[in-house]
């Protein structure tokens, strides 16, 4: 049987950078040889894509774009070409034809739908959502909007426009008469570590506001919920959705890029049978609302008065052995290579 044509994507022009490298040499390396081709396309810092045909242990140091064996690749917007081209340092070209794209890239330049568009565009299928749902997940506000239209709870929130620092005294007093401190200020199409600050009073929120329009021109502002933190992954398409077993994050540090993949997670938790499947429903409500394809890794408050609130959606998870999305694949019965299989096939299944 001829191998499967796989390209994985990874690095990026974000602060995301360095987590992707993470993600990429453990996808990689997950990777069967005898089952899979693969083309590995990184992008720099400076936003080069460079084609990558050298070992992995320098993509996990972040030695890989200094490799003299690197060469300047593009994907064709062609679907008569479908692939990736190859420019080499004489001008020449070449295309690696590809069966399915796989994504590590994190931050809004991989997750908020500029390279899934791309795809699209190109007809190659890729292991992701469609562009339209990467811009609803990436964007908080949109999330929430949509989400709570068709009843699913979320939580309580209010909106900060970077014009509103000319009567930020005004809006932050609004914002105290809805919510109550504790509070979270992030902006609100970026990375959920990316300009996020728990505040206390009106001048930490103020300088919240600050930090978070310095990365998107809107910043969110969310009550901050006490109780427990339950995860569950949600794969197929909106029309034939699997769910994986629950897992909780037990213990979570501070808001930083690496938490997601320091926190301490159990899974299997000790659930009520209606808490369990609120929750199960839930996840299946919003992958079909969404318009999901895939895979997605979705994140719940279980509120102490019995709420169960959508906290956020990952369309992209980490896929290190240790990140959250691998321990319920493997707590579901997938090794991290039947995983990453199911995931490449229901990328070329679903694919429209």
């Amino acid at each position: 049987m001829a191998k499967i044509r796989i390209a994985v994507l990874f690095g990026g022009a974000t602060k995301d950078h360095k987590v992707s490298l993470i993600s990429a040499y453990s996808l990689l390396n997950g990777l069967s040889p005898d089952k899979y081709d693969v083309t590995p396309i990184g992008i720099t810092r400076a936003g080069r894509w460079l084609y990558f045909p050298g070992s992995y242990e320098d993509i996990k140091d972040g030695t890989w774009e200094m490799s003299s064996d690197c060469c300047s690749a593009i994907i064709s917007p062609d679907p008569l070409h479908a692939g990736i081209i190859t420019i080499m340092s004489d001008g020449s070209t070449a295309i690696k034809r590809v069966d399915a794209v796989m994504s590590a890239l994190h931050g809004k330049y991989g997750e908020g739908g500029r390279i899934q568009a791309l795809l699209k565009l190109s007809k190659i299928p890729y292991v992701d959502c469609s562009p339209e749902t990467a811009v609803f997940c990436m964007d908080k506000i949109m999330t929430h909007l949509i989400l709570s239209s068709f009843g699913v709870d979320v939580p309580n929130y209010a909106i900060l426009e970077r014009g509103d620092m000319n009567i930020i005294n005004e809006r932050i007093k609004e914002i105290e008469s809805r919510l109550r401190y504790p509070l979270y200020v992030s902006a609100s199409s970026c990375s959920s570590s990316i300009g996020a600050n728990k505040v206390h009073n009106a001048e930490e929120m103020k300088a919240a506001a600050k930090i978070a329009f310095s990365h998107h021109h809107t910043a969110i502002v969310e009550e901050d919920l006490t109780g427990r933190t339950i995860e569950i992954a949600v794969m197929g398409s909106s029309y034939d959705v699997e769910t994986t077993v629950l897992g909780e994050i037990v213990k979570k540090h501070r808001i930083n890029s690496a938490a997601a993949y320091t926190a301490e997670f159990v899974a299997n938790p000790v659930l009520t049978d209606e808490q369990r499947e609120k929750i199960v429903s839930t996840a299946k409500k919003v992958f079909s609302c969404l318009s999901f394809k895939g895979c997605a890794k979705m994140s719940f408050r279980l509120a102490d008065e019995g709420r169960v609130l959508l906290r956020r959606i990952t369309p992209i998870p980490g896929f290190t052995p240790e990140s959250s999305l691998m321990i319920l694949m493997r707590e579901s019965g997938f090794s991290y290579a039947g995983a990453v299989d199911k995931l490449i096939s229901l990328a070329i299944e679903t694919d429209t």
